[in-house]
């Protein structure tokens, strides 16, 4: 028989037993418990009952931590069940530096057509996985086309065509089927776009004259017949767009500097007069960089540094010093929450990323922790 457990009423006849208790009671409680004396004053004692001052009749409490009780109940919140419908959302998507016509060991025109389908199942995926979507609005950043400027790597044997070519073989007849296509889902397509460096066909070009921004002017035309379909040129070197009352500041990037092939520390000083100027903005996004970076502005806004869709470029390698992915951002924007889910998608298999195969002899993570059960 065993000392009773707190809190039960064996143990407080216990307690009151041990108070009156003289020394010989207590060996044959000991004896009764099948104790020793000292193991039964021990046990007494850790359980905060010491010694009896018998004058005043009570228990001088010992200084040994209490035994500690398990909580008997969990506060558990309810697992709420889903809605049965989810609140209405624009989907975003952005296209960064497509470089249309753009030849290099993993780039070309038909690379650049098989990435683009690729993109649109996601996008139409994504559509039918977070309706009700209504309205797409795409942020088109510049560098649609290669260009020709030889300065900017569009020498013989780096591009298939010329400008014009470029334009309107290729550059118009892809993006256009791209919004025609995503236009048989949702109500409303939208496209913005803002012009990017390789639109410059010359140095001394003034800085409108510029072959993104006759590629969206021709657009804009391509797509007149197309009742749901519209494209927003921008007048100037950025665009600020307001979609669901949140306010979206689009550039190409190429107005910023690298330090060191790093451009978020120059990125975000020009963020923040940029935010000044234009009165505020909630997201910004950029291109140009041909890589992956975010950060915040101040504590409401942030700007994101857009991955591109050409990979392979020297430029990229030789001024930011990394190797571009195919990925294109698509994320959700709601009136309360402003944006919300967050996609990157892949439009080439032979990007994504590799599994390590485990050496003989070692033992994955997921089979340690197995072993450890």
């Amino acid at each position: 028989m065993s000392i009773p457990k707190l809190g039960t009423s064996e143990w407080g006849a216990e307690v009151a037993f041990y108070i009156n208790a003289t020394e010989a009671d207590k060996i044959k409680q000991a004896k009764k418990h099948k104790m020793k004396l000292s193991s039964y004053e021990r046990r007494m004692r850790e359980r905060g009952v010491g010694a009896v001052d018998k004058e005043h009749n009570v228990v001088i409490e010992s200084t040994a931590p209490p035994e500690r009780i398990p909580y008997p109940n969990l506060d558990i919140k309810p697992f709420k069940p889903a809605k049965s419908s989810r609140d209405e959302e624009d989907l975003n998507i952005v296209i960064a530096d497509p470089h249309i016509d753009k030849i290099t060991e993993t780039y070309n025109l038909e690379i650049c057509k098989s990435r683009f389908d690729r993109l649109l199942d996601s996008v139409m995926t994504i559509i039918n996985l977070h309706r009700p979507i209504r309205q797409v609005n795409v942020f088109m950043l510049g560098d649609i086309t290669q260009g020709e400027n030889a300065f900017q790597g569009s020498k013989i044997g780096e591009t298939g065509k010329g400008v014009m070519e470029q334009i309107f073989d290729d550059a118009i007849p892809i993006i256009s089927r791209f919004l025609t296509s995503l236009s048989q889902g949702v109500e409303r397509v939208d496209a913005y776009g803002v012009r990017g460096n390789h639109g410059r066909y010359a140095k001394e070009a003034p800085d409108k004259t510029n072959w993104d921004t006759f590629f969206y002017k021709v657009l804009e035309s391509a797509m007149g017949n197309q009742k749901s379909v519209n494209v927003y040129p921008s007048r100037n070197f950025y665009q600020l767009v307001n979609i669901r009352g949140f306010r979206f500041f689009l550039i190409h990037g190429d107005q910023v500097n690298a330090t060191a092939g790093i451009p978020l520390f120059a990125m975000r000083r020009k963020m923040q007069e940029w935010f000044a100027y234009v009165g505020g903005f909630n997201y910004a996004y950029a291109g140009h960089f041909h890589s992956e970076a975010k950060d915040q502005v101040n504590s409401v806004a942030d700007y994101t540094i857009c991955p591109p869709l050409v990979t392979g470029d020297s430029w990229a390698l030789e001024k930011v010093g990394r190797a571009s992915e195919p990925k294109q951002i698509c994320f959700g924007v709601h009136d309360h929450y402003g944006r919300t889910f967050n996609y990157q998608l892949h439009t080439d298999d032979a990007f994504l990323p590799h599994k390590y195969n485990e050496p003989e002899g070692e033992v994955s993570l997921s089979k340690k922790r197995e072993v450890s059960k």
